[in-house]
């Protein structure tokens, strides 16, 4: 069986911006910079960025340092040295600093990053691949598990609750626990013996140790899985980054309320246009997070003074005293984190997923509001890998991935239509659509003889779909109660490729498939992903 890209119109949840985003741009540009499939929108950032000022001298120290504390290989420091160059830009995607590196989707960041910055150098807008960690969010729980399958397909979830020194303290800097050997443990257990396994697992215990922070595990593992090309890692959870962006703190703080007011007319022009704004903004928001006590407090303003968490008033002169000296307990929210990493680099392009990239409509009132050009955002590449079990059962019932997506159902009426040749299943939809005919003609009598009836003849067709629908459920049920096999394969497919009814990418961890296929699985997906259009991957292996 060979797999077809699926259409993101097929994909569960998939949010109405991104499905327009994706393949009808026209429909969205107003709240971006350019379509992510144009050459000539890159070109245009980079131009417009060519002529700007950039702190790249300090840059390059600050990158330098941390990838040498990562363990980066020659191919970053060469890149690096790359940014030097005023006509050399940056490609950046990010993520949480997930447990083990979190989710699958987030290696499938990465390489989109990476493939994206080939292809612009190529086409003449020299660029490389940057990884922006996000360590300073402070949702723990998000980030403190992940999960692997077992051997009948069943999630395991590897957690870690961390050593914390405060209740809402930045991630990055939170340690782990022994609770992270027991993690590998069962990881170990859930992974074939073999030389892929070996690997990823020595690679994930030099990084994920007890004692060690959340960042630096993260990073050094993220260094080993993309040496080869050459990803350049950032963590804003340093000193050095934030006097960078001391500056930008001192600016917000005197715009507030401008700036606030922009964004809350976005929010309102996106759900003019049949949209959701993703980022709550409310009447007193300042866009910026303030550290008190080791915790990272939200920043609100009322009437000109603020405040954190409703107590404490401060004057807009201290408070920018204070990022002068401080700068290191400011961070950015949600929506001005892109605009202040877009300061620190020369940002052509952001690889973004469909949350990001949802957000990322609403903070481009902010560049605007700089003058600053937003990159352009590039929808990162989804996959839902096959394993070779999967790939027999789903041959042997002519299943798609996307018989799988639509649900237990669906999916039992496939399977049970696919394994019993008497041909129920055409032969129900054969009477279902003389039905359909068969009312069709007789509304056309019933109006010419009492229009009065059209109504009653409605309901009786609803009915009579209603009935239909419940015997087919009916017949597809009997036929799984008849064969176990057919409802164990059912249940092994949901598993795999529905695992709590999300994207496969979304739910289980990427270690878990280089633990299976080695890293050599990393090469083929790089060679799926395509920079002139976007669909999800289904993809054997």
């Amino acid at each position: 069986m060979d797999f077809a890209p699926a259409s993101y119109e097929r994909l569960p949840k998939t949010s109405a911006l991104f499905l327009d985003y994706v393949s009808r741009y026209d429909r969205v540009g107003q709240f971006y910079n350019g379509s992510p499939y144009d050459s000539a929108s890159y070109k245009a950032v980079a131009n417009q960025l060519r002529h700007g000022a950039n702190e790249r001298i300090a840059l390059i120290e600050i990158l330098t340092r941390q990838n040498q504390a990562f363990g980066c290989g020659e191919r970053t420091f060469a890149n690096i040295q790359r940014l030097k160059e005023p006509t050399t830009f940056a490609v950046v995607t990010g993520q949480q600093v997930g447990l083990l590196s979190g989710p699958a989707f987030t290696i499938y960041k990465a390489l989109t990053a990476v493939r994206l910055a080939q292809s612009l150098s190529d086409g003449g807008v020299a660029s490389v691949p940057v990884f922006w960690l996000a360590t300073e969010d402070h949702d723990l729980e998000e980030v403190s598990q992940t999960a692997t399958y077992d051997d009948e397909y069943n999630l395991v979830d590897l957690k870690d609750q961390g050593d914390r020194p405060a209740p809402q303290s930045p991630v990055g800097g939170v340690k782990l626990t022994n609770e992270i050997s027991a993690a590998l443990q069962l990881l170990e257990k859930a992974l074939p013996p073999g030389a892929p396994r070996d690997r990823v697992l020595r690679d994930l215990r030099d990084c994920y140790q007890p004692g060690a922070t959340w960042g630096r595990a993260f990073g050094q593992f993220i260094a080993k899985v993309f040496s080869q090309w050459g990803v350049v890692l950032l963590d804003p959870l340093d000193e050095a980054v934030h006097r960078l962006s001391a500056h930008i703190y001192a600016q917000v703080i005197e715009r507030t309320r401008t700036l606030r007011d922009r964004l809350l007319e976005r929010s309102e022009a996106l759900i003019r246009n049949g949209y959701t704004a993703q980022v709550h903004v409310g009447e007193q928001s300042t866009l910026m997070f303030f550290a008190k006590e080791g915790n990272r407090t939200a920043l609100n303003e009322q009437s000109g003074k603020f405040s954190m968490d409703g107590a404490g008033a401060i004057s807009a002169a201290e408070l920018k005293s204070l990022a002068e000296k401080q700068p290191l307990d400011f961070s950015p929210n949600a929506l001005l984190r892109p605009f202040v990493q877009d300061n620190i680099f020369p940002t052509v392009a952001y690889v973004a997923g469909p949350s990001e990239l949802a957000y990322l409509a609403q903070s481009q009132v902010l560049y605007q509001e700089w003058g600053r050009p937003q990159p352009i955002i590039f929808p990162r590449a989804g996959f839902t890998l096959v394993d070779a079990r999967t790939h027999r059962v789903m041959e042997k019932y002519r299943i798609s991935v996307e018989d799988v997506w639509q649900g237990e159902e669906h999916l039992r009426r496939a399977i049970a239509a696919s394994a019993f040749a008497e041909g129920w299943s055409a032969r129900l939809d054969e009477t279902e659509q003389g039905f359909t005919q068969l009312l069709e003609r007789l509304r056309k009598d019933v109006e010419t003889i009492d229009p009065t009836l059209l109504d009653p003849l409605k309901h009786s067709e609803e009915k009579i779909k209603h009935q239909m629908d419940q015997l087919k459920g009916k017949i597809s049920r009997a036929a799984m109660t008849k064969s176990q096999l057919l409802a164990r394969h059912e249940q092994s497919l949901l598993r795999f490729l529905l695992p709590r009814k999300h994207l496969q990418e979304r739910e289980v961890s990427g270690v878990y498939f280089l633990g299976r296929a080695g890293y050599e699985l990393l090469d083929r997906l790089y060679s799926q992903i395509q920079t002139d259009s976007s669909s999800h991957q289904v993809l054997a292996y």
